[in-house]
C-alpha cells in the first residue's frame, strides 16, 4: 500500500471515528496546551496516531481490523504525553507521505464550462459558497469559509455536504462525473 493511500485511509478512519477519538481525549483535554475544543490540533494528533498505527500494523503483517484496539492505546498515550507537556516525537516524516496535490493544468478535462455546468445543479447558497472556495488561491478550511460568511463552521459543512449530495444525485451528465 502506498503512503498516500495509507494517509487517505487514516484520514477516513479518523473522520469515521471522531466519537471514539473525543472519548479517549476528553479526560486529558483540559490539560493539553490547546486553545479551544474546536482546535484542529486534536484532530491532527488523532490523524498522526491513526497513520502510525496503520503503518505499524501493515509492517507487522497484522490485520487492519485490529486498528481500534491498537489505536486506543497509542492515542491515549499521546494524549497523556500532551497533557503532561512531554514533546511527542513522531517517527513519521510528513514529507515522505507524498500527498499529491493535482495541478488543474494537468487535467484539461476540468475546464470552466464543466465547472459551470456542475454548479448549475446547486442551490444559490451552495453555488455562492462553492464559487468563493474555487476562487481562492490556496485551499481553505471550513472555518475560514465560515468566517467569510459570518456563520458557524457546521453550517458551511452542511452546505458543502448537501452540495456534494446534490451533485451526485442530480448530475445526469456522464461526461461530468468522471471529470469531477
Amino acid at each position: 500500500m502506498k503512503n498516500t493511500e495509507l494517509w487517505f485511509l487514516a484520514q477516513t478512519w479518523v473522520k469515521s471515528n471522531h466519537v471514539l477519538i473525543r472519548c479517549i481525549a476528553t479526560p486529558y483535554y483540559p490539560f493539553m496546551p490547546y486553545d479551544s475544543l474546536d482546535s484542529l490540533d486534536l484532530e491532527h494528533e488523532a490523524l498522526l496516531a491513526a497513520y502510525q498505527v496503520m503503518h505499524e500494523l501493515i509492517l507487522k503483517n497484522k490485520k487492519l481490523s485490529l486498528m481500534n484496539k491498537y489505536y486506543r492505546v497509542v492515542f491515549r498515550s499521546r494524549c497523556i504525553k500532551l497533557a503532561h507537556g512531554v514533546p511527542i516525537k513522531t517517527e513519521i516524516n510528513i514529507e515522505q507521505i507524498g500527498i499529491d496535490f493535482k495541478d488543474p493544468a494537468d487535467h484539461p478535462e476540468l475546464d470552466d464550462s464543466l465547472i459551470n455546468e456542475a454548479l448549475q445543479v446547486l442551490t444559490n447558497r451552495q453555488r455562492q459558497v462553492s464559487c468563493w472556495i474555487l476562487k481562492q488561491e490556496k485551499p481553505v478550511s471550513t472555518s475560514n469559509v465560515a468566517k467569510n460568511y459570518n456563520v458557524r463552521r457546521r453550517t458551511i459543512q452542511a452546505v458543502l455536504s448537501n452540495a456534494i449530495k446534490r451533485l451526485n444525485r442530480l448530475n445526469e451528465n456522464h461526461r461530468l462525473c468522471p471529470a469531477i
